[in-house]
């Protein structure tokens, strides 16, 4: 991969480490390189996230469809709250299609 980012192993190895950021257009390279969307291979872990955006007329975004965009940490933590409360929602549900089986 390295190799066709055009950039050293160990510079690589540094982005893929987090030590540095990956940048839009080393995504969109990347997205190419393995012939898929830029939203099967980016994992958001510091609350930025991907948004359809089809009127881009920023020039890093010509031609994409996607915005990056920080969400506020309110956000971001009622977000986790309401997943919290869907999973426990799920496990109880689960347990209880268990149990009516039997």
């Amino acid at each position: 991969m390295a190799g066709m980012l055009d950039m050293s192993q160990s510079q690589y190895s540094r982005r893929e480490s987090g030590v540095i950021r990956i940048s839009k257009k080393e995504w969109d390279k990347m997205d190419k390189i393995l012939n898929t969307d830029l939203e099967d291979i980016y994992e958001p872990e510091d609350g930025v996230y991907i948004i359809n955006y089809e009127n881009a007329t920023n020039s890093d975004y010509a031609g994409s469809h996607n915005h990056f965009c920080q969400l506020p940490d309110h956000v971001l933590d009622t977000m986790k709250k309401y997943i919290d409360k869907l999973e426990k929602e799920i496990a109880h549900l689960e347990e209880e299609l268990k149990r009516l089986k039997k």
